[in-house]
């Protein structure tokens, strides 16, 4: 589950951005918009549609969950 595209938490504060992209729900294969976020200078390694990546970190004291593949909300 993430965070509704509407109700992303500022990021700006870790320098920051969203954008929103569509990608497939991990538990039912559909189609959902989520955030991706960005940083100045960081490039994910993979885009959401073709992640393999199956973890994350988290950030802003333990209230967002990234993919570590291609910057997704995955709170």
């Amino acid at each position: 589950m993430s965070y509704p595209v509407d109700q992303l938490p500022d990021i700006s504060v870790i320098g920051g951005t969203w954008t929103i992209v569509s990608t497939r729900d991990c538990a039912y294969g559909r189609p959902v918009e989520v955030g991706q976020a960005h940083f100045p200078g960081w490039e994910w390694p993979y885009q959401p549609k073709a992640c393999p990546i199956q973890h994350g970190s988290w950030y802003l004291d333990g209230t967002l969950l990234l993919c570590n593949g291609c910057g997704t909300d995955g709170t």
